[in-house]
C-alpha cells in the first residue's frame, strides 16, 4: 500500500467531461421524471381490491423502475441514469389525471425515509436472482412476497438498461448483474450502482450510500488483481465513475457518504489498495460527493493519515476522521453486538449506524440550544441555579414533545409505510418476514440534534457574571439589551466577548459547564423511547446553525440576532482564541460515546500550514489528539478568506470550490450568503 501514499492521479479526459457535466447540471432541487408520477397512478388504479399494502408498494417501484427513462454518455463505466426533466405542458393532461389519482392513496406518513446503507456482502453473494429465490423458498408473509417482487423488479430494470445501453462491453457486465452475483469489480461496482438508483429514485429512500466500499468491493478487487483481469488504475476509473454518477442523482446541498479504513469484525485493520483509491477518486473528481471520511483507531496505518491530510490541502474538505474506537464502544453501550459495532457507517453527514442493518431516523429534530436560553431567561430567574432549571425545563418539554411526536409518527409508518427492496437488503427483514418499517431491521432507532451548545454555555456563563455575581446589570434590563440587539451597549458586549471565559479554550470553568450541559442532553434525550427504543442525542448541524440563527434574537454570549449559532459540537465561531489545540481539548471534556445521532468539531487551517511538513505533521497530531480523546469526528477546511470572499464575487469562477460547512461538504457558491458569511468567519488558524 505504500506505492498508493502519494497517490495523486488525474481523470482521463473521458470521465472529465462527464465530470464537468455533472457539475455543470447539479442543482437544488433536481428536475423531475414525469413518466415515474403517470406509472404509479396506473398501477394504484390497475389495484386489486383485496391486495396487501406491501405487496402494493412492491408494484409501485417495479412500475417506476420499469417507467425510468434512461440516459447514456460516452464513456460511462456505470449505466443506469435516469433522465430527470422539468414538465412540459405536453405532460400536464396525463400529469393532471396521475395526480387525481394517486390523490386516493393513503399519505405516507413522513418521518425520514433515507440515509440507507443497503446489505451490500449479502446483495453481491447470493446475486438478484439468487436472493430472489432465497425468498421465495421462505414460508409465505405479506413482507417476504413484496420482498421478493422487489428484487424480482430490480433485475428486470436492469436488464432493460443492459438492452439499452449502447456500449457492448458494459452492457454485457449490467446484463449478467442483472441475474448473477458479481464476478469482478466492475460487475460489483456497477451491481451497486444500479441499486442506489433503484431504491434512491424508485422507491423514494433518499441518500442511499456506498458504504465501506473499501471492504464490500474488496474481494472483487483482489481477485481481478490477482487473475490480471484489472489495474489499479483501472480500479480508481471505476470509483471515479460511481462517484459522478451520484452527483448527478443527488440535488446540491445534502451528503453521501463513504468511509474508508477501521476495524473488521475480529477488531482488525482493513485498510487496503481500495482505501487510498477511494481517497483518490474523490481527490480527482473534485464534486461535492460523497464526503470521504478515514475510520481512524490507533491501528490505522499511519500512511493513510498522512495521506487525508495531503489531500485536506487541496481544498476540498476531504477526508473528516471518525473515531472508530469511540463509536464502536457506544454502538455496544447502546445494544449493538461486538462484531457489528465495528460495521458503523455515517449515515450521510456524521449520524452513526450500523451498515447494512439498520433503520435509523437522524436529525429528527434539531434543538435550538439559544432559543431555549433566552426562553429560560424570559422566566425572570432569581438566581443562577433557577435560570438552569428554566432553561431545562424548556429543553425537557420540547424533547419530549418531539419524541412523542415521532413515536406516533413511527408507528403510522407500520401501516402506510413500507419499503420492500429496502427491506429485502437490509439485515434480518427476510429473515423475520417484517418489512423495514415494521421493525424488521436488526437495529432501529430515531437520533436528534442540538445546536448551540457553545452558545448556550458562553451565554451562561456571562449572565451568572454579571447579573447574579457581580450584579452588573439587572435581568430585565439585560432582556432589554437583548431585545434591542446590543443596541447602546456595545462596550458591554465587547467585553462579553473578549474578556470572559468561552468554551474552547481549554478554560477549566467553561468546559465543565459544557460537560454538564451535554451530559444533560443526552440523558434528557435518553428516557424517551421512540418505536419502542430509547431516543438518541446528537450535536451536529448541517445548515441549521445559520437557519435556526436566522430565526433567534441577540443573545447573552454576545452573539447578534440573526446571526448563526454555533457551528457544531466544539466552539462558536471566532471564539477559540488560545488556537486548535486547545479547541478540541474543550470539545473532548465530555463523553462522545452517547451521542450517536453525530458530533463535529470544525477546524480551519490557512493553506499556508499545509506548504511545509512540520505543518502537516502538526495538523496531523491535531486531528490525532482530538481522536484519541475520544472526539467522534473532527473535519477540517483549507481555504482562505480571499478566496471565499473572491468566490462570493465571481462565483461563476468557483464553481467547484467546495467548503466543509458542518457534518458535510458543499459548493460554497451554492449556500446562502449568511452560511457563506458564517464559513469566512471562523477562526483561520496558521501553524
Amino acid at each position: 500500500m505504500d506505492r498508493f501514499a502519494t497517490l495523486d492521479w488525474a481523470l482521463p479526459p473521458a470521465l472529465r467531461g462527464l465530470r464537468d457535466a455533472a457539475l455543470g447540471t447539479q442543482r437544488q432541487p433536481l428536475p423531475g421524471i414525469p413518466e415515474l408520477t403517470i406509472a404509479e397512478a396506473e398501477a394504484w388504479a390497475a389495484r386489486p381490491s383485496d391486495e396487501p399494502w406491501l405487496v402494493w408498494r412492491a408494484r409501485r417501484l417495479a412500475a417506476r423502475l420499469a417507467a425510468m427513462p434512461l440516459s447514456f454518455s460516452a464513456g460511462e463505466l456505470l449505466v443506469g441514469r435516469p433522465r430527470f426533466r422539468s414538465e412540459t405542458a405536453a405532460d400536464a393532461p396525463d400529469l393532471d389525471r396521475a395526480r387525481t389519482i394517486l390523490a386516493e392513496v393513503p399519505a405516507f406518513p413522513g418521518g425520514d425515509c433515507g440515509h440507507l446503507h443497503p446489505d451490500w456482502p449479502t446483495l453481491f453473494g447470493r446475486g438478484i436472482d439468487g436472493l430472489a429465490a432465497d425468498i421465495e423458498l421462505l414460508p409465505p408473509t405479506e413482507s417476504r412476497t413484496a420482498c421478493a417482487l422487489a428484487v424480482r423488479a430490480l433485475g428486470a430494470w436492469l436488464e432493460r438498461v443492459a438492452e439499452a445501453c449502447p456500449e457492448a462491453e458494459v452492457a454485457a457486465v449490467c446484463r449478467r448483474v442483472a441475474h448473477e452475483p458479481p464476478a469482478t469489480l466492475h460487475e460489483a461496482t456497477q451491481l451497486m450502482w444500479g441499486t442506489i438508483v433503484a431504491l434512491q429514485v424508485a422507491e423514494d429512500h433518499y441518500l442511499t450510500n456506498p458504504g465501506r466500499v473499501d471492504q464490500v468491493l474488496r474481494p472483487y478487487y483482489e481477485a481481478d488483481l490477482a487473475a490480471g483481469r484489472t489495474s489499479p488504475e483501472r480500479a480508481f476509473e471505476l470509483l471515479s465513475c460511481l462517484y459522478i454518477g451520484l452527483n448527478e442523482i443527488v440535488p446540491a446541498g445534502l451528503a453521501l457518504a463513504v468511509i474508508v479504513g477501521g476495524r473488521d469484525a475480529d477488531g482488525q485493520d482493513v485498510t487496503n489498495d481500495l482505501s487510498y483509491l477511494a481517497l483518490a477518486a474523490r481527490r480527482a473528481t473534485q464534486l461535492v460527493y460523497p464526503t470521504v471520511g478515514i475510520a481512524w483507531h490507533e491501528g490505522t496505518p499511519g500512511e493513510l493519515v498522512d495521506y487525508g491530510v495531503r489531500m485536506l490541502a487541496s481544498g476540498i474538505g476531504c477526508p473528516a476522521y471518525f473515531g472508530d474506537q469511540v463509536i464502536a464502544e457506544g454502538l455496544r453501550e447502546h445494544g449493538v453486538s461486538e462484531a457489528d459495532s465495528f460495521n458503523w457507517m455515517n449515515s450521510t453527514c456524521v449520524e452513526i449506524k450500523v451498515a447494512g442493518a439498520s433503520n435509523i431516523w437522524v436529525a429528527t429534530p434539531y434543538f435550538n440550544l439559544a432559543q431555549a436560553l433566552l426562553d429560560g431567561l424570559g422566566t425572570g430567574p432569581a438566581d443562577f441555579a433557577a435560570l438552569s432549571g428554566a432553561v431545562r425545563e424548556v429543553l425537557a418539554r420540547r424533547i419530549g414533545e418531539a419524541a412523542a411526536s415521532l413515536d406516533a409518527t413511527w408507528w403510522r409508518r407500520a401501516v402506510t409505510g413500507g419499503f420492500p427492496l429496502a427491506s429485502a437488503l437490509t439485515a434480518d427483514c427476510v429473515e423475520r418476514g417484517v418489512d423495514f418499517d415494521q421493525g424488521g431491521c436488526r437495529y432501529h432507532w430515531v437520533e436528534n440534534s442540538f445546536v448551540g451548545l457553545a452558545n448556550l454555555v458562553d451565554g451562561l456563563l456571562a449572565v451568572r457574571e454579571l447579573v447574579y455575581e457581580r450584579g452588573e446589570i439587572a435581568l430585565d434590563e439585560l432582556a432589554r439589551v437583548l431585545a434591542d440587539d446590543w443596541a447602546g451597549a456595545e462596550p458591554l458586549r465587547r467585553r462579553v466577548l473578549s474578556a470572559m471565559p468561552h468554551y474552547g479554550n481549554d478554560h477549566a470553568e467553561a468546559d465543565a459547564l459544557a460537560s454538564e450541559w451535554a451530559t444533560w442532553l443526552m440523558d434528557e434525550t435518553s428516557r424517551h423511547e421512540i418505536g419502542g427504543h430509547r431516543y438518541v442525542p446528537g450535536f451536529f448541524c448541517w445548515i441549521q446553525h445559520e437557519r435556526l440563527g436566522r430565526e433567534t434574537g441577540a443573545t447573552p454570549d454576545g452573539r447578534r440576532a440573526g446571526q448563526p449559532l454555533a457551528d457544531g459540537a466544539g466552539p462558536a465561531q471566532g471564539r477559540e482564541l488560545c488556537g486548535p489545540t486547545a479547541a478540541v481539548l474543550s470539545t473532548t471534556t465530555w463523553n462522545h460515546r452517547a451521542a450517536l445521532g453525530g458530533l463535529v468539531h470544525n477546524v480551519k487551517f490557512g493553506a499556508s500550514t499545509f506548504a511545509r511538513a512540520e505543518g502537516r505533521a502538526a495538523v496531523r497530531g491535531i486531528i490525532e489528539t482530538y481522536l484519541r480523546r475520544g472526539g467522534l469526528e473532527i473535519q477540517v477546511n483549507v481555504q482562505d478568506r480571499d478566496t471565499l470572499l473572491a468566490a462570493q464575487a465571481e462565483p461563476d469562477r468557483y464553481r467547484d470550490l467546495v467548503v466543509r460547512v458542518a457534518g458535510y461538504s458543499d459548493y460554497f457558491v451554492h449556500l446562502e450568503r449568511g452560511m457563506q458569511d458564517e464559513v469566512i468567519a471562523r477562526t483561520e488558524h496558521a501553524i
